[in-house]
């Protein structure tokens, strides 16, 4: 007779979302070996469908979709349409405002997990195991070495990222680009980049960004 925590997981439906191909199989291999029913996507709305129509356990995203609706959107249309569907980001990032513009707004039952902290499957399991059964996260801490910026800044490294101008960031700012310019020193003040002209400080804090080496401070801190 078999057993039957085996039996139930094996029952359980997840809908993985990230448009790295990677990321994406490595994940979805992952759940699949601990015994789960997985279908991936790799957009957001390829995501939402499957939700609509194969009424999953959980969904693991990422936040980023590029140019697409993001992960943030796609996790509150499912928060309200499905609110019985368990909900775990998956990104790169200590901070969800740091990933997508609107990432401040989060669902506030989902999971959050960073993919450069995961030593193993364990801990999405157990993400996902605790997303449908309505438990809160895990609290987690920030690595050594991270850096902490205001949500603002967090703005601007994500654009930074993007590829955007100091004009670009002043136009979207609504400010000068003097004004950017002095923010961006602030900036790199903050991730302890040094400015002049031996270092690119533009360039080293694109790739702290990459690494998941910046968090946002909260208000308490």
């Amino acid at each position: 007779m078999g057993d039957k925590s085996s039996s139930e997981s094996r029952a359980r439906r997840i809908v993985v979302a990230d448009d790295d191909t990677f990321t994406s199989s490595l994940v979805a291999d992952g759940l699949r070996g601990m015994g789960f029913d997985v279908r991936s996507a790799p957009t957001a709305w390829e995501a939402w469908n499957l939700v609509s129509s194969w009424d999953p356990h959980a969904l693991v995203t990422d936040l980023n979709f590029e140019a697409e609706a993001s992960g943030a959107e796609l996790l509150r249309r499912v928060e309200k349409k499905f609110p019985w569907v368990g909900l775990v980001v998956l990104t790169s990032h200590m901070s969800p405002e740091l990933a997508v513009a609107d990432g401040h707004d989060l669902p506030p039952g989902a999971v959050y997990l960073v993919k450069t902290q995961l030593r193993g499957i364990e801990p999405l399991v157990d993400a996902v195991e605790r997303s449908i059964a309505g438990l809160p996260a895990r609290s987690s801490t920030p690595v050594d070495g991270t850096h902490f910026i205001t949500a603002a800044q967090a703005e601007v490294l994500r654009m930074l990222a993007g590829g955007a101008s100091t004009k670009a960031l002043a136009d979207h700012r609504g400010t000068t680009v003097r004004a950017v310019e002095t923010m961006l020193a602030r900036l790199y003040i903050a991730l302890d980049l040094v400015d002049d002209e031996h270092s690119n400080p533009r360039v080293a804090a694109v790739r702290m960004w990459e690494r998941g080496q910046v968090t946002v401070r909260s208000s308490g801190e």
